[in-house]
């Protein structure tokens, strides 16, 4: 039976590849699900050495887990059992082992991550691949005519598992040879059923969502990839931040900056076409790293940034194919994805324009402005509905070209109900924040290098509970100590993940600061700013130079000049105004000269 955690469905179990080489050609037969009937594919390779490149590429996405794995206790068991008469009692040896069945031997029947997914379309092949840790997406198109001649096949989606034999037998795929590929539905099969957390199946669909919100486009020359890639495999950082922040200036090309060495890599690429200079930061650089066979292969690498903890998307043109790599900003999406997804949520579905986007969609890709004028509806509410069928794995965002197509994951797609929060915490974590004032920050502490201190109060009316919490989060988005009056917290910490009141008193910090950054560029939110400190900078051939100004009611403090070696000028104005009006003056002429907004960045 399937429990509310997880999504049951039924696959079914395949044979191995059969791979047959000769002096003139390579043929690889793939055995595929053969629940659903129908789908297949089978065609000529126009670039067999690309597209072995690019799957294994996907084979060690989908094998990436960056989690903290318990050790293999078997031999343990083994040795305990073996010298049960000689070195402990019945009783002591019967404790052992319920202890430790009890704490490891249930990993291995834990609920599992889907396979990978293969989509048959009229114009190309589409494989999708999302690691069991949720902190890396994947989708690899292969152009019809460009990548491959076909041979046959059957539109649909259905899964293809990944085997060690497989592996290896897309390894023995060379350029030289012609090579024939084929995914068939595998003959005279058992089914098998997989339980899919929802977790999983959310943190999918998050991934795509966040693909359609505004976001910072640019490209880089795929050698600044290579070059950071070459500069994580030769250096390890000790300390944090440990992320992999982009300047952009506009007209300029794009400046990549490794923490915490701030080593620079000058893009080589094209400029960025921004209106005003930024800096992004990003994490889970190190899961670059598998695109390294790949990059040889690279004509153009597009970065597209939606924001800090947001997931960063690299879309990579390679020869009659395209990969499109989403790295999160977490492993395991826990509570650091929580505060920025939440807004993603929508509410009352149209259920008439839903099925009018699935037909529009059944006919063929289109683009979410071709869908408001087909539909002839609000832009918003074609794109809540397509939000919606994302988080539900029916539709996926093909990035490269910004189209939407038909995919259906399930065949029964699951409860969007149970998609809306992660867990209880969660759930529970918004309860609070839907009653005004139940939640309140109380004090928000810059530790400079050390990260920030969020210090709250969260109260419960309808338990009748008042907590105090507090945590501090480092500059690489962790929670590095906390401490809450919550019973979870107090019986084991952090060992459980956030408490509710933590998990409720970040959702709320995350939302002041989005809505205080973006009143930032308004007269009325400017209004409202006292107090505040801004660095900006600005690299060239000469070094880098930096300025820091600080607003403090009547008074503006100055600090410029190179990093080392700094000035400083105090002024002091009669009104609170005048000092504003100075200040958010200064701030936006450094905007104008190219200088960017370093403010959350450490500079070191």
């Amino acid at each position: 039976m399937e429990s509310e955690a997880t999504k049951l469905i039924e696959v079914s179990h395949v044979l191995e590849p059969e791979a047959t080489v000769n002096d003139d050609c390579f043929s690889l037969r793939v055995p595929i699900d053969a629940v659903r009937t129908g789908v297949h594919w089978s065609a000529n390779l126009q670039q067999p050495g690309v597209v072995r490149d690019a799957l294994l590429t996907m084979m060690d996405i989908l094998a990436s887990d960056l989690r903290f794995k318990a050790r293999d206790r078997s031999d343990y068991l083994a040795y305990l059992q073996k010298h049960e008469d000689k070195s402990a009692s019945s009783e002591l040896w019967a404790a052992q082992k319920a202890f430790l069945e009890m704490r490891y031997g249930s990993v291995e029947h834990s609920p599992a991550p889907m396979e990978p997914m293969i989509t048959v379309d009229a114009d190309g092949l589409a494989l999708e691949v999302f690691s069991a840790d949720e902190s890396t997406y994947a989708r690899l198109f292969l152009h019809s005519e460009e990548a491959f001649r076909l041979v046959d096949s059957m539109p649909g989606t259905t899964y293809v598992p990944i085997t060690p034999q497989l592996v290896d037998a897309v390894a023995g795929i060379r350029s030289y040879r012609p090579t024939t590929l084929a995914f068939i539905p595998a003959e005279q099969a058992e089914r098998r059923s997989i339980n899919v957390p929802y977790p999983w199946i959310r943190s999918f669909g998050l991934v795509q969502a966040v693909s359609t919100v505004a976001a910072v486009i640019f490209e880089i020359a795929p050698v600044d990839l290579y070059n950071v890639l070459w500069i994580l495999r030769s250096h390890h950082a000790k300390t944090s931040p440990r992320a992999l922040r982009y300047e952009l200036i506009p007209n300029a090309r794009p400046r990549l900056v490794l923490e915490p060495w701030d080593r620079v890599i000058e893009g080589t690429g094209g400029v960025y076409e921004g209106d005003r200079p930024l800096v992004v930061r990003s994490w889970g650089r190190k899961r670059l790293l598998v695109l390294a066979r790949l990059l040889p292969h690279a004509t153009r690498v597009r970065v597209r940034l939606a924001g800090a903890g947001m997931p960063a998307f690299y879309i990579i043109d390679l020869p009659g194919m395209t990969l499109t790599l989403a790295l999160s900003g977490w492993v395991e999406s826990g509570w650091s994805g929580v505060s920025t997804f939440d807004l993603l949520h929508t509410e009352g579905q149209d259920q008439h324009l839903s099925g009018q986007i699935h037909q529009l969609l059944a006919r063929g890709p289109m683009t979410l402005d071709a869908l408001v004028a087909t539909s002839k509806k609000k832009k918003m509410d074609v794109r809540s509905v397509l939000l919606t069928a994302m988080q539900a794995a029916t539709v996926v965002h093909d990035f490269a070209k910004e189209e939407f197509r038909l995919r259906e994951m399930f065949e029964i797609p699951p409860d969007v109900e149970q998609l809306r929060y992660r867990d209880s915490t969660e759930e529970a974590a918004h309860r609070l924040l839907e009653v005004d004032g139940q939640v309140r920050l109380i004090k928000v502490h810059d530790l400079g290098n050390q990260g920030i201190t969020i210090e709250g109060e969260v109260e419960d009316r309808r338990a009748h509970r008042t907590y105090q919490t507090s945590f501090t989060i480092d500059r690489d988005g962790q929670t590095v100590d906390a401490t809450c009056t919550s019973p979870q917290f107090r019986r084991s910490g952090l060992k459980e993940g956030p408490s509710v009141p933590m998990m409720a008193l970040r959702i709320l910090y995350e939302r002041e600061q989005a809505a205080l950054e973006k009143a930032r560029m308004t007269t009325t939110g400017r209004s409202l700013i006292r107090v505040e400190t801004r660095t900006f900078l600005r690299r060239n051939a000469m070094g880098t130079m930096m300025y820091r100004m600080s607003l403090d009611d009547c008074r503006v403090l100055m600090r410029w000049g190179k990093i080392e070696n700094m000035r400083m000028q105090r002024l002091v104005f009669a009104t609170a105004e005048e000092a504003k009006a100075e200040y958010f003056g200064r701030l936006d002429r450094l905007s104008e000269k190219g200088f960017i907004d370093v403010s959350s960045m450490e500079m070191g």
